[in-house]
């Protein structure tokens, strides 16, 4: 797929204007859309939710804004329950949609559709109306490919999303040819919004496309396209920076998921600090209590090293509000960790337990963190009384794995494993603490915090001179020396955490058990290189990480943690 860059795409408002190329037709239309899109997006980040939907349910059926506004809130809050119910009602409102943008796009005769396959289309022809449903009906497109991948198993239904993506990009690319070609426009506002929502449409479909595990990337290369997460990134950029374009929110709700999330669990949690700022810091100035500022806004405190600042902040956006309990659920997801990394292992537990109890996705999850910090608590409390209720919830856990697009999320089929193995044989709690913070990527909240580093490093040695001592658990040795490297490169001692990731590489054939400690050892040692700026010895090891391992625990993340990491290489070469 062809995509031109954020530069060729910003044919600049003022210049258009000198060249006499705006025109005013379709009159009253971008002034009424940008007053009434504001107001919305306004009271969404207020959290006035029930008078957001009021609001769009007085024009859903006159008004495609107002019906699209609606659609993307029932999306939003499909993606972030995944259940099936919910998922069944965000189709059914984009299913709505789709169906008003058919009414409001430019119609065609059967001899106009077949000649547009080998004539260009005359965009000037269309009216603002009509290029503005083109642009709904492709984000229509994306966000029904995206809840049919999440809500279905079979896979029909994962051909279908990526039909459905498909259809997306040739209408993104239509849309691009409009922002580039078209001359008549209603005002230069008008064309600012139309170019908003090119750059977020075509940054998020490149940034969806590009996360796409394996088995449907290669559905979707197959039939002519793959991601760019670099144009996606780029794309996504200019459409923030059109502060007052209609999309630039959504723009900022998308980067802030992207790099605070996703990047963290699997990606190198390289993330451009100062424009997450930028974007919180904005939105925090407008809506200082709004759930979806303050959520973001907590875990780039926690991202940074900083539990206590981040705790306040979702403890904060867990009172301000009751109708989204998904909301809840991302700020518990994250005071677990908050609370692990302060050695509170009975909050941590608590909150491991409320999402066991309140969230439907991963529960088999949060149950075994549940079990994890009670052996914590168990072995510094001295709690005896705590074995059974420890033995009871590691039972649990495998009876509890869900699947999502077919697969069971790679994170959870390693814990199901781990859960079913600790049941027969009973592992050190340090060990399997230290080992779910690695496969979570929770080390990557300590940033570089000496005060979060530095305890952990002591617990860590102390227990691998008895681990040494007794001169038989080759595996957990394996386990906390992987760990120990992670944590020295945090601290930015890459020689130290070479050496202890080639240790672990040396080691292999003493590893009997956990055979996936390998191959995250070379992913490590790969990562490590490409921070010391050893490019060279970068791409050997992560080449050889990349086709030198296959069968083992939480292989697809490691995949994708490579394909990132090689990305970055090449990032950094064409700099130099």
């Amino acid at each position: 797929m062809m995509m031109m860059s954020a530069k060729e795409t910003d044919l600049t408002l003022n210049s258009a204007v000198k060249e006499g190329f705006i025109r005013k037709v379709d009159n009253g239309f971008g002034n009424r859309v940008d007053r009434e899109a504001n107001k919305i997006f306004d009271l969404f980040y207020a959290n006035k939710f029930d008078e957001v939907y009021a609001r769009c349910d007085e024009k859903i059926n006159s008004s495609l804004m107002h019906s699209h506004a609606k659609t993307f809130i029932s999306f939003l809050y499909a993606l972030l329950t995944l259940e099936s119910n919910e998922i069944a009602r965000g189709k059914e409102a984009i299913e709505q949609t789709l169906q008003f943008c058919e009414k409001k796009r430019k119609s065609k005769s059967f001899m106009q559709s077949v000649s547009s396959f080998v004539w260009k289309n005359d965009v000037d022809k269309y009216t603002d109306s009509e290029v503005h449903a083109e642009l709904v009906y492709a984000e229509c497109q994306i966000m029904i490919g995206l809840l049919t991948f999440f809500g279905d198993q079979n896979i029909v239904s994962l051909i279908k999303a990526a039909l459905k993506i498909t259809s997306s990009n040739q209408n993104f690319k239509f849309c691009q040819t409009i922002l580039n070609e078209r001359t008549i426009w209603q005002s230069p506002e008008v064309k600012m919004h139309f170019e908003s929502g090119v750059c977020n449409g075509i940054g998020i479909f490149n940034l969806v496309v590009s996360m796409m595990p394996k088995k449907i990337l290669k559905l979707l290369t197959f039939v002519g396209f793959s991601g760019d997460k670099n144009l996606a990134l780029e794309m996504i950029k200019r459409s923030t920076e059109i502060k007052e374009g209609l999309r630039s929110r959504v723009s900022a709700m998308s980067i802030q998921g992207f790099a605070l999330y996703f990047e963290q669990l699997m990606g190198l949690c390289e993330i451009d600090s100062k424009w997450i700022d930028e974007i919180t810091y904005d939105l925090k100035s407008r809506f200082p209590n709004g759930v979806f500022v303050l959520f973001f806004s907590g875990k780039h405190y926690l991202l940074k090293g900083e539990p206590d600042k981040a705790i306040n902040e979702f403890t904060e956006c867990i009172a301000l509000q009751d109708s989204w309990k998904q909301i809840h659920n991302i700020c518990n997801w994250d005071l677990v960790w908050c609370y692990a990394l302060k050695n509170d292992w009975e909050n941590a537990a608590k909150h491991a337990m409320i999402l066991r109890e309140e969230c439907a996705y991963s529960p088999a999850t949060n149950e075994y963190q549940f079990a994890v910090f009670k052996m914590m608590q168990m072995e510094y409390e001295k709690r005896s009384d705590l074995k059974n209720v420890i033995k009871d919830s590691i039972k649990s856990v495998v009876k509890l794995k869900k699947r999502y697009a077919g697969k069971t999320i790679p994170q959870e089929k390693f814990i199901c494993t781990r859960a079913a193995q600790y049941a027969e044989n009973e592992r050190e709690p340090l060990v399997v603490l230290m080992e779910l913070f690695y496969v979570w990527n929770v080390f990557a909240m300590t940033s570089d915090s000496k005060s979060l580093i530095d305890p952990l490093l002591q617990k860590i040695d102390n227990k691998l001179i008895e681990l040494r001592s007794k001169k038989t658990i080759n595996d957990e040795i394996a386990l906390l020396t992987l760990v120990k490297g992670v944590l020295l490169r945090n601290l930015g001692a890459y020689d130290a955490a070479e050496n202890c990731f080639k240790f672990m590489i040396e080691m292999e054939d003493d590893i009997q058990r956990d055979t996936y400690i390998v191959p995250h050892s070379s992913l490590e040692l790969g990562i490590t290189h490409l921070k010391a700026g050893k490019y060279d010895q970068a791409e050997e090891c992560l080449e050889k990480t990349k086709s030198g391992y296959e069968k083992f625990l939480n292989e697809s993340v490691v995949s994708l943690r490579v394909t990132a990491a090689l990305r970055r290489l090449h990032q950094l070469r064409n700099k130099a």
